[in-house]
């Protein structure tokens, strides 16, 4: 089966790519769905979190505050180091399981989805990865636009991902998202 890696940085496209991924009838396996799975209440790595972190980030119903979480971790490289530990073994793991799973059922391709990929030290489970990428300015809007942050907290989840330069010389394919979707999804096509 043939694993191909989709990243890119904080508001690059990676969901529309996957998107149409999805919908063109490809197995796409989208890591922050797994990781929604490994932060379930009651889940290991839940119970981890409680211990290294504390309450604060947690509802009272056992839910994670994903919101308080991002606000310490983005404002404290420490905290930032101890939630990825908690966390991406846990995720690589869980998709490792999916994709054997695919694999099972006969799948020929499936697309991984993880936008920490080479910073998770995940790129081993894809024969192939893509970066989705667009200019900075661009990436800055659409972040701003789309989850209504200023400008410096977007800025500070830019600057706890990879630089594009690295992500650039690892990937395979660079799909540039600079323009509009059906530009987005012409430069798709050219890939499969």
């Amino acid at each position: 089966m043939r694993r191909v890696g989709i990243t890119g940085g904080i508001g690059s496209g990676k969901s529309e790519v996957t998107n149409l991924l999805r919908d063109k009838g490809y197995a796409v396996i989208d890591a922050d769905e797994v990781s929604r799975e490994s932060a379930a209440p009651g889940e290991p790595a839940m119970l981890r979190l409680k211990e290294e972190i504390g309450d604060e980030v947690f509802f009272a119903d056992g839910s994670l505050d994903r919101q308080e979480l991002a606000r310490i971790i983005f404002s404290n490289p420490i905290a930032l180091m101890t939630v990825n530990e908690i966390f991406h073994g846990d995720i690589k793991e869980r998709l490792e399981a999916h994709i054997l799973e695919l694999e099972r059922k006969g799948e020929e391709t499936v697309f991984i989805s993880a936008p920490l990929l080479f910073e998770s030290g995940a790129e081993w489970m894809a024969d192939e990865v893509w970066l989705v990428t667009a200019e900075e300015g661009k990436r800055l809007e659409r972040v701003m636009e789309r989850d209504g942050l200023t400008e410096a907290e977007v800025r500070a989840r830019m600057e706890n991902q990879m630089p594009e330069e690295e992500k650039r010389a690892r990937a395979d394919v660079v799909i540039e998202n600079n323009g509009g979707l059906e530009e987005l999804y012409s430069e798709v096509e050219k890939f499969l």
